[in-house]
């Protein structure tokens, strides 16, 4: 069995944006192959069906977990601007916090962190089958185009596995920091991004304190794309735009 992969999924749509976040990966990580699977699947009226899609995605991790024995999965819409070590430690599922909280109704208690999908870690291929239970679970309760994600942090808080919150102190791997992407700054000669100090507030400095280094840049939602184009153009910093637009290419 080999040992690492990366993978990602998308469809045609945002295949150029797709193709810039493994551009990234493999900036800091050449060696590792990346697995890129295009899915086009539309319902009935011809539109983008993301239920299917998630089944299709979370099928195929199950698939490479028959390969590797650890799988990283990254959205499209991400851009690698640092060294990841933490994607390679001991757990069987590591995965990020959400920029925003949800209820119980997310699969955990309401005072818990809420998990992003935007970046998973699996080293266990049945913790990877209790995610794909638990989402077709709540896909025959109604279609939410949340189950997917619900499903993670449902299975992040309930696993008897050994799952890892991948939040840190000095350092940033996504979708939590995305309200301080606009400040971020190029640091160091090693093309280190960090998030910038000015953009703290006083709810936030636990989580954000300064010079804390950005791993993974997550462009969710509609504010940081137009379509599948990631608005490069917020970043303020001349050099960390150019930087982060540089690890795409």
């Amino acid at each position: 069995m080999k040992e690492v992969c990366f993978f990602t999924t998308y469809d045609s749509r945002a295949r150029e944006m797709a193709q810039g976040m493994i551009n990234s990966v493999k900036h800091w990580y050449p060696d590792i192959p990346m697995e890129a699977l295009e899915i086009d699947i539309q319902d009935e009226s011809g539109h983008f069906d993301v239920f299917n899609f998630c089944y299709a995605y979370l099928r195929h991790g199950l698939k490479l977990l028959d390969e590797y024995k650890r799988i990283i999965y990254i959205d499209p819409d991400s851009v690698m601007c640092n060294l990841c070590p933490d994607l390679f430690k001991d757990y069987d599922l590591g995965v990020v916090r959400n920029n925003t909280g949800r209820g119980p109704e997310g699969g955990g208690r309401r005072e818990d962190v809420y998990i992003n999908a935007g970046l998973s870690v699996c080293t266990n291929k049945d913790v990877w089958q209790e995610r794909i239970n638990e989402y077709e679970k709540r896909m025959n309760q109604g279609r939410n185009c949340l189950n997917e994600q619900n499903a993670l942090n449902w299975t992040y808080h309930n696993t008897k596995y050994n799952a890892k919150l991948l939040e840190f102190n000095d350092r940033s791997y996504g979708i939590s920091s995305l309200d301080h992407y606009q400040g971020i700054e190029l640091r160091d000669k090693e093309g280190n991004v960090c998030l910038d100090k000015e953009t703290m507030t006083k709810d936030t400095e636990l989580y954000l304190p300064s010079n804390k280094k950005l791993c993974i840049f997550h462009a969710a939602g509609t504010y940081w794309k137009t379509g599948t184009k990631i608005n490069f153009d917020f970043i303020t910093n001349e050099l960390a735009r150019e930087t982060m637009k540089g690890y795409t290419c």
